[in-house]
Parts: C-alpha cells; sequence; structure tokens
C-alpha cells in the first residue's frame, strides 16, 4: 500500500477482532517504528509486546475498571453525535482492550544528550516510533489506536510486565485485524493550517 494512502485511511481503529496476529508481522511493525528518527541517532525506544493472555486480561482489566465509569460519565453529559461516536468507540476500547490480540508499550529511556540527558528528547523518539507503527500498521491492514490509557494503571501495567519505573511510557497501542470498515480521516483543508514565509492571520480558537 502506498504510504500517502495508508496514512489518509489510518483511521484510530477502536474496534478490533480477537484473532492472533503473527509473529513476523509483529517483527515488522517493530521494525518500522525503528525507522523513526531519534535525537541524535540515539535510538531511545523500547517495545514492550504483549500477547500473553493472562498479562492482556490484568492489563485489561485494570484499564476498564478505571477507564470505564469516566467515559460513561461524558456519555451521560451528553455531547454532539460525533463527539458520542468517538466516546463510544473509547468505551467499547476500554473494556475490551484485554481481548486485543497484540498490546505494544512504546518506552523509552532518558538517555540524551549524553552529557545532560532531558526528558523531553525522550518523547522526540518515542513518538515518531508510535506514529511510525501504526502507519505500518494501516499498510499491512491491521488495526490499532494511540492511546494513553497506561497512564491510569501505571503501577498495575509496570508490575504485571515488570517494566521499570525509570523508563517512561509513551503510548499504549492495541493491535489487531480490524472489526470495522478503514474509511478516509476527516482533516480541514491545508490552508488551515499552513503558513507562507511567515505568519498569517489570526490564532485559530480551541476546536
Amino acid at each position: 500500500m502506498d504510504v500517502f494512502e495508508a496514512m489518509g485511511s489510518c483511521r484510530a481503529m477502536r474496534y478490533l477482532r480477537e484473532d492472533p496476529v503473527p509473529d513476523e508481522l509483529i517483527d515488522r511493525l517493530i521494525w518500522a517504528a525503528t525507522r523513526a528518527p531519534s535525537p541524535g541517532n540515539s535510538q531511545g525506544w523500547d517495545f514492550v509486546v504483549v500477547t500473553d493472555a493472562s498479562k492482556r486480561g490484568a492489563i485489561g482489566d485494570a484499564l476498564a475498571t478505571a477507564m470505564a465509569p469516566r467515559i460513561e460519565a461524558m456519555l451521560a453529559s451528553g455531547s454532539a453525535d460525533a463527539d458520542r461516536r468517538t466516546l463510544e468507540g473509547a468505551l467499547h476500547l476500554a473494556t475490551t482492550i484485554g481481548r486485543a490480540p497484540v498490546l505494544i508499550l512504546v518506552c523509552g529511556p532518558v538517555i540524551y544528550p549524553p552529557q545532560r540527558p532531558n526528558e523531553s528528547f525522550t518523547w522526540s523518539a518515542v513518538y515518531p516510533a508510535a506514529q511510525n507503527l501504526i502507519v505500518a500498521a494501516r499498510a499491512l491492514g491491521l488495526g490499532s489506536v494511540f492511546t494513553t490509557y497506561h497512564h491510569v494503571a501505571d503501577r498495575v501495567i509496570r508490575d504485571v510486565l515488570a517494566i521499570p519505573d525509570e523508563m517512561r511510557i509513551g503510548a499504549l497501542i492495541p493491535v489487531g485485524w480490524p472489526d470495522r470498515a478503514f474509511t478516509p480521516v476527516t482533516r480541514r483543508p491545508l490552508a488551515d493550517f499552513v503558513h507562507r514565509d511567515g505568519w498569517q492571520g489570526d490564532l485559530r480558537p480551541t476546536p
């Protein structure tokens, strides 16, 4: 699949089937992630790939307990149709994430620059790697979604997976075969964002 086609239809896939994903495809995702740029080519990333059912279940239970009530409260408060669809997808993911066949945590140490490591450079490596992984998943026909759900169950996740406290966790990405169709992503026109040769126009209000 052409990279532009992959990017143009790389929707957040919160509905995933439970069918297993072959190890060779998981390896290709990690390969793609490690083609990302990093500060000084420091390659400050680590990937915790979780396929063990009991570990996925423990993480899923913790996330459902923490996340589901919050999302249900937001749904109960009422919202626009688009927001409601997003929240319904988020609730489905929160209550089923432990059944996704693969969970990938994109992590990184604070190692750059070597003389005076600064955490901001950690995210400069971790987030591009996570984006590469998600686009690669789309190109392979796999569904995935960038989440920060790990924040609500950090201690459980670290204990279940023996992730050291000094290791930063940037993203928790469930991966599996999609249970919904991929459709083009919805974005505003480029003219809304591009300022040629200097800033033009007023600051846009927060959506």
